[in-house]
């Protein structure tokens, strides 16, 4: 394969030609979603531009016959929505709600936390608890069945939650470490390093949300509550609003492992039963895309 082919990627059924990005970024942002070997030029084309003088670096969709659908300014992989897969094109299929989501045995839990919150140490002590990594930063929804679906992109960490993980002896092939927009150092972890996760093309039920904050003194408690989420598009987050939501408290990444028995006693699940639906045969290839993208 040459710089320039493209990098074909699955996601959720929906095959993206990736041209003109960087190959290596690519793979660590999204390695589980690459098609080995793809049969076709994929349902969708995004292309990349670099910055021009103070025009700022750009993405072009297009769908598979080439006629362009949107264009948008590049500022970074974890922009809300991303620029793969194109939700922007696609905003009828899907809600998308910042979150490190896992799985066990029927049972789906959403972390949503503030930058400096412990979703990710949360999510790692989950993970020695069998539970699987669904995404590293975005709940998934498909709009039109409720599922939760797999986006196997890097969990972020800052600060203590940061340190934390560079403690653990984690693979440097599988952390990068990035600056924020606002100047802040982030270290990105592959969920492959912390725990298994989730076969790209499965499909899981509604999620548990739930929502970390900092307790006042040492202790953890998780309690259920209601609270707002921030979804995309605007007008998406109703289709929250039935989810079984909680609220955990815990005093720091200290209280990561309590927080993850407390989750993993409460959050309802089947011991011993599967906790994914992965389709038998991958879904069928249309001839084209209509305007409206509902493929």
């Amino acid at each position: 394969m040459t710089a320039w082919e493209p990098i074909v990627l699955n996601f959720f059924g929906i095959e993206v030609a990736v041209i003109s990005a960087d190959r290596d970024e690519v793979a660590f942002h999204f390695g589980p979603h690459i098609v080995k070997n793809p049969g076709g030029p994929g349902q969708l084309r995004v292309e990349f531009s670099a910055s021009a003088g103070p025009a700022p670096a750009e993405f072009l969709v297009r769908r598979g016959d080439g006629t362009p659908l949107l264009r948008r300014a590049f500022r970074g992989w974890g922009n809300v929505p991303p620029a793969l897969p194109p939700f922007a094109a696609l905003q009828d299929r899907f809600c998308l709600v910042p979150a490190v989501v896992l799985a066990k045995a029927g049972a789906t839990v959403a972390l949503i936390g503030g930058p400096y919150a412990e979703q990710a140490n949360v999510g790692a002590a989950l993970a020695h608890r069998s539970w699987e990594f669904v995404s590293g930063r975005l709940l998934v929804l498909d709009r039109r069945t409720g599922e939760v679906l797999p986006y196997l992109v890097p969990l972020q960490a800052r600060g203590r939650a940061a340190a934390w993980l560079r403690g653990a002896g984690l693979p440097n092939e599988l952390c990068l470490a990035v600056t924020s927009p606002a100047g802040a150092e982030v270290l990105l972890v592959r969920p492959e390093c912390l725990g298994p996760v989730a076969p790209v093309r499965a499909r899981l039920g509604p999620p548990t949300l739930v929502q970390l904050c900092r307790s006042a003194d040492e202790s953890v408690r998780l309690t259920p509550a209601e609270f707002a989420v921030q979804a995309w598009p605007e007008g998406s987050a109703g289709l929250l609003d039935a989810a079984p939501a909680h609220r955990l408290e815990l005093p720091g990444v200290s209280g990561a492992e309590e927080a993850a028995g407390l989750i993993d006693q409460e959050v309802p699940h089947e011991e011993g039963e599967a906790c994914l639906y992965v389709p038998t045969t991958p879904p069928a290839h249309r001839a084209g895309l209509t305007a409206s993208l509902r493929i």
